[in-house]
């Protein structure tokens, strides 16, 4: 009975993890005893993409990290091998370039990348109180920005302004790309 428990699990997990690349919650009801309620993949970071497919400005996972492609070169195939793809990209959340070479018929990791605007609330001890207007939930969690950016939303917050923030979210990593006044128009 373990065994066919533990094999049912492995089936569940490579399917969420190979097949829907996306937060899934599966339900499964095998037996009386054994029961399972939800499963999370996990690996809902990225989705498989052709390097031949890959152009200027898509995203590609190079090092573990979610890079913009700033330039991509595609070689000839030669005599005994498969063309390839010289790929350099620039990391979205550090700015440093990578690079990396794939035969052009392999298979990268294209990071799901997720652009969301807040409302803000507030800034405490450093952290912006955010407001997602389409859920009503708030965000506390990420830091005021210690650069161009941080300075402009200090001061439209000092300045009682209604301030719309960007947030880039990718891979587990969350970061401030943008901070607006709000203009109401109507």
């Amino acid at each position: 009975k373990q065994w066919y428990q533990r094999r049912v699990r492995g089936v569940l997990n490579y399917y969420t993890n190979y097949y829907y690349k996306s937060n899934l919650s599966c339900s499964l009801i095998m037996s009386d005893e054994f029961e399972v309620e939800s499963a999370d993949s996990g690996a809902a970071n990225y989705v498989p993409v052709q390097t031949s497919t890959m152009k200027k400005g898509s995203h590609i996972i190079i090092k573990n990290r979610p890079c913009k492609v700033d330039h991509i070169s595609t070689s000839k195939p030669g005599k005994h091998g498969s063309a390839k793809c010289h790929i350099v990209a620039i990391d979205i959340f550090t700015g440093k370039k990578n690079e990396e070479i794939s035969p052009a018929h392999a298979t990268v990791h294209h990071p799901i990348v997720k652009r969301k605007e807040f409302a803000l609330l507030s800034i405490d001890d450093g952290f912006l109180s955010l407001l997602d207007d389409v859920t009503n939930d708030t965000k506390d969690d990420i830091r005021v920005p210690e650069n161009e950016i941080g300075e402009k939303i200090q001061e439209l917050y000092e300045e009682e302004k209604q301030v719309i923030v960007t947030i880039l979210a990718s891979m587990g990593e969350e970061m401030v790309v943008e901070a607006k006044e709000e203009t109401k128009s109507g």
